[in-house]
């Protein structure tokens, strides 16, 4: 059964997406799970979607990415402002959808599916307000940097006021503390993020990355010695060195020997 939403307030929202039956479908879902939501309008490509947002002021737009005569960041680049909440529309490929893990955004993956669409409408009050272009152009930067080099070679970590894109070549290794995790650079820098190093985990694992410890995600590149004592540990690049967990040493020790990442 559909969960209906009726704790929402009220949201006057628009759909920017050049595929008429994605439209259809959304539309439709919206009807039978969000009592709250009052759809101002539709539109198909970059030009009619810039038109029917300055006319209609609203609070929150579903937006398609790619469309015929432009993608959905030219559309907001031709905004004199953006002041609404975006949920992205992609048909990018899972790889490219990891740019969107740390923005501001939600987003929907063509062809929609009923299941993410209803948690992505629960998510609706906890996604921020876009009051300047800075986040979009960060998001925009990171997304196309995916897609360009067939794999993701850059995150983007929240900042006050936008985000950083950062190569994931120079991240030493993450370490967790309970829902924050502590980001360490090459050059000595570090960074806390509010998101799970679980979150990092899944990320950044297909990257070269691996977990050690409850508390240790570490960048393979920078291991340079494993040391029996104490159980296990590892020494890194930095002279640091971490302790290994029973539950991880059989994975890490297969990698380091066979180089299977």
């Amino acid at each position: 059964m559909i969960p209906y939403y009726t704790n929402l307030t009220m949201v006057k929202a628009v759909i920017v997406d050049d595929d008429s039956i994605s439209r259809m479908v959304l539309k439709e879902i919206l009807r039978k799970t969000v009592g709250n939501i009052e759809m101002l309008g539709e539109a198909s490509s970059v030009e009619e979607g810039a038109i029917l947002i300055e006319r209609e002021n609203p609070d929150l737009v579903f937006l398609d990415i790619s469309m015929p005569d432009g993608t959905g960041f030219d559309l907001l680049d031709r905004l004199k402002k953006i002041d609404f909440k975006i949920i992205f529309i992609t048909a990018y490929s899972e790889y490219a959808i990891k740019a969107f893990k740390y923005s501001a955004f939600d987003y929907l993956v063509k062809p929609i599916n009923v299941e993410e669409l209803v948690k992505t409408i629960g998510r609706i009050p906890r996604i921020k307000k876009i009051e300047t272009k800075v986040a979009v152009n960060a998001l925009k930067a990171n997304l196309m940097s995916h897609v360009e080099q067939g794999g993701a070679k850059t995150i983007a970590l929240p900042e006050l006021n936008g985000f950083a894109i950062i190569a994931v070549d120079k991240i030493i290794r993450c370490e967790g503390l309970r829902n924050y995790t502590r980001i360490l650079f090459r050059e000595g820098d570090e960074k806390i993020v509010s998101r799970t190093l679980l979150e990092f985990e899944n990320l950044l694992t297909p990257l070269g990355f691996i977990r050690i410890h409850r508390s240790h995600l570490v960048n393979m590149a920078n291991v340079v010695r494993y040391i029996k004592a104490k159980g296990g540990m590892v020494e890194l690049r930095t002279g640091e060195q971490l302790k290994v967990s029973p539950k991880y040493k059989d994975d890490l020790l297969n990698k380091l020997l066979y180089n299977k990442l």
